[in-house]
């Protein structure tokens, strides 16, 4: 059985903070350099989003009941989750580098955006010398990333709940986990539910109504600046983050 994501820490030192990807290159050769996605892991709990870069501009949307179809069909796109990481030591490979495999739990250990993870499989990490570049590798070869740490962001790392809803803060980051208030229906991808019930516009809505916005510190305010709910790039971040 997995440890306890709240007993100990379950990740090394240097997975701690929020990390930016920067690139993915996939098993076909396509690369993917432009699309909004961020990873913030606490000692043990970790959130990622991950926004498509070719998504509409619906900045000017009153909201999930303001956008048409097609829109809705670009929200549900997205791929965002929340959970706990589970990495192996962190050894030295042939040629000096730091690698460690990592596993991550979201399944009824937190929220997710999609019901269906497009990446199942555990990730081979390495760092760079000064552990700000870090290199996710897929067992099977479908995929590479390269990620940056944002600075600024190793410490303090925290999980608050409050209500219905989760903030992680990594430093000057914080990502916010709202989740959708009615139970998935099947276990599929959003866009094939969506296909299911093109005819019920409120179950439609209640499956989008998932929210995972990042956050970042300006002073004393945390402005989203990326959102699985594309009105509220911009808005302050309503919580307590002292």
């Amino acid at each position: 059985m997995s440890p306890s994501p709240t007993t100990r820490p379950t990740v090394p030192e240097l997975l701690y903070g929020c990390w930016k990807r920067a690139w993915i290159e996939f098993s076909d050769g396509s690369i993917d350099d432009s699309s909004h996605v961020f990873w913030l892991q606490t000692p043990s709990r970790m959130v990622d989003v991950r926004i498509a870069a070719d998504r509409p501009d619906l900045a000017d949307r009153a909201g999930l009941h303001d956008c048409t179809l097609d829109e809705l069909r670009a929200i549900a796109y997205s791929d965002s989750s929340s959970g706990y990481t589970e990495c192996g030591p962190v050894v030295l490979d042939a040629a000096g580098l730091r690698t460690a495999t990592a596993c991550w739990h979201t399944r009824g250990h937190g929220v997710n955006f999609q019901p269906v993870s497009a990446f199942p499989e555990p990730g081979l990490m390495s760092w760079s010398d000064d552990g700000t570049v870090m290199v996710e590798r897929a067992p099977s070869g479908a995929y590479v990333e390269q990620w940056q740490l944002v600075p600024g962001t190793r410490d303090p790392l925290s999980v608050i709940a409050v209500g219905d809803h989760q903030v992680y803060r990594a430093g000057d980051v914080a990502v916010f986990v709202r989740d959708r208030a009615i139970p998935v229906p099947r276990t599929a991808r959003l866009a094939e539910l969506l296909d299911d019930h093109q005819h019920d516009r409120p179950t439609i809505e209640a499956l989008l109504d998932c929210e995972f916005s990042v956050a970042e510190r300006t002073g004393t305010e945390w402005t989203i600046t990326t959102s699985t709910l594309p009105w509220r790039k911009g808005k302050v971040l309503d919580v307590d983050l002292r």
